[in-house]
């Protein structure tokens, strides 16, 4: 009896029901366009098998638009396109709600306004530095993610890293104790329990003593934990707060779905002088206060100083996209704070409506313009072929190259689906850790003692083709140090998967890794 408690009080099952639901709104949307019986269709007579006809053409003109985007990654395009082919009808309804990557124009119109204000404020902000100062690979990733990314780099900044979500969660604590102007919260889930309540007590209290509080949560990434009016209540205790992109089922298709265009991003930033960001939600598993698949190993990143402007701009972008207050004057909320620092930092965000794929992009950099080693963890291994050509060329170039997925997983099928990669990536010299005390949720890269990426985007397409994310680039200084001794650690206590594993995977398991391999876009 317990056990099936835990399975429908799972969040897995609970997307699934979530899931369903929307399937079988797709299927009532096309019952209602062929039958004979709905009033449009009695008033004109048209014949069913007409309606079906011209929805057939219809999907045959959304799969060659899917096939001419030269936007869209090959998989994702062969995998829509096999959908539309083998239910034309569906497919395509599917396919329009979930499956274009592109925000609807008045979103977009949204985005362009916020990145505009960001764009000016921080080219305004004058205490950036010019990328030329790096030297090699970090000067070529700085540079792309300056140019395409609209993200400084700076250098008066102290940065610490947290190994362990509950150093983290003592920090945050601190820190927004101190809080005197505003604090600005951004996170992909926020779950009642002993975090939150901590957290909540302090904003409450601030609040109360005139600190302005503004408060973003996603809308799909904390609907199975916190409740329906939970931004009621915070705006009753004085807390601006929204939550993003909000669940709505309907058949117009202009209006959001509630699957793509998550934000995953996870920022707090206190007064513009401190700003922290990572994996780390806010949530009881993510200090092991609540213990669910084993330890739950994640990290994050504190900034004092200069680079902290930049997290303030990408949550005020997200402020003025979900349309609360589009008047903001950014520049009031720049750091009043500069570090005697001598290694440089640089935060940016992506979103799915940009020309680049920033994160994926950024990941590329590190991989390719490593010399001696490249160390990378992500919850999820759900690459394209891209991705999975950088790590194998690097790995038969003599890089060592080592990939941490989790030991006990949060969804086993996409645990099957990050298994399916491991076979031809060792084969090309890639090693693969499974961290065996329980879930690996960081997100992380460190290459050569070099560079080092911390941040909220993971190796999967959701996150890097339709998400909203934000990370944080370091080069050189105690970060890229402390990641490096953090992977050391993890190492020891993780198990290298082997040829003999790759070969003990029943036929079974092979064919269901096949068919999730298929549907890896939308996962």
């Amino acid at each position: 009896m317990s056990k099936l408690k835990r399975v429908y009080t799972s969040r897995t099952f609970k997307l699934c029901v979530v899931i369903a639901v929307q399937i079988f709104y797709v299927f009532y949307i096309i019952g209602r366009l062929v039958s004979r019986d709905t009033l449009l269709f009695n008033k004109i007579s048209i014949p069913s098998g007409v309606i079906y006809n011209i929805m057939l053409v219809i999907g045959i003109f959304v799969a060659l638009s899917v096939f001419a985007k030269n936007d869209l990654n090959p998989v994702y395009k062969t995998m829509w396109i096999f959908i539309i082919a083998a239910v034309p009808v569906a497919g395509t309804i599917v396919y329009l709600l979930w499956g274009d990557r592109k925000i609807a124009k008045r979103n977009a119109e949204k985005i362009s306004m916020s990145v505009g204000k960001s764009r000016d404020a921080l080219a305004k902000f004058k205490r950036n530095i010019n990328p030329s100062v790096l030297s090699g690979g970090e000067k070529a990733s700085a540079r792309y993610l300056q140019n395409f990314a609209d993200a400084p780099v700076y250098k008066n900044t102290y940065a610490e890293y947290y190994a362990w979500g509950e150093e983290f969660f003592e920090s945050l604590l601190c820190e927004l104790e101190k809080a005197e102007k505003f604090i600005f919260i951004e996170y992909f889930i926020i779950k009642n329990g002993y975090m939150w309540d901590k957290v909540y007590e302090v904003l409450k209290r601030k609040a109360e003593a005139g600190v302005e509080v503004r408060l973003i949560y996603d809308a799909f990434g904390s609907m199975f934990d916190v409740s329906e009016d939970f931004w009621v209540e915070m705006r009753n205790a004085g807390i601006k707060c929204c939550k993003f992109n909000p669940i709505r089922f309907t058949w117009r298709l202009t209006e959001y779905t509630f699957l793509n265009h998550r934000d995953h991003r996870k920022i707090c930033v206190i007064d513009g002088n401190v700003g922290f960001t990572g994996g780390i939600n806010i949530a009881d598993e993510y200090i092991n206060h609540e213990k669910r698949f084993g330890t739950w190993k994640d990290t994050a990143v504190m900034l004092k100083g200069d680079a902290v402007y930049s997290l303030t701009n990408t949550f005020l972008k997200t402020w003025t996209y979900v349309g609360l207050d589009t008047s903001d004057n950014y520049e009031k909320f720049a750091p009043t704070f500069s570090a005697d620092t001598d290694y440089y930092v640089q935060p940016y965000d992506d979103a799915p409506g940009d020309a680049e794929n920033v994160s994926e992009n950024s990941y590329f950099n590190v991989i390719c313009h490593a010399r001696k080693y490249v160390y990378i963890t992500t919850p999820y291994l759900v690459i394209d072929n891209e991705m999975f050509t950088a790590l194998s060329l690097a790995a038969k170039s003599g890089v060592d190259v080592r990939i941490v997925t989790p030991g006990i997983p949060d969804k086993k099928y996409i645990y099957t689906l990050t298994q399916s990669y491991y076979p031809d990536l060792i084969r090309a010299g890639v090693k693969i850790y499974e961290y065996s005390p329980g879930f690996m949720h960081a997100k992380m890269f460190v290459r050569d003692d070099e560079q080092a990426i911390v941040g909220s985007a993971n190796l999967d397409y959701r996150s890097l083709y339709l998400h909203f994310e934000n990370c944080c680039a370091f080069y050189g200084g105690p970060v890229v140090k402390s990641v490096k001794e953090d992977f050391e650690n993890i190492f020891n206590v993780s198990r290298r998967i082997t040829e003999e594993d790759i070969g003990s995977v029943t036929k079974g398991k092979r064919f269901l890794q096949v068919l999730l391999k298929f549907f890896a876009p939308v996962m």
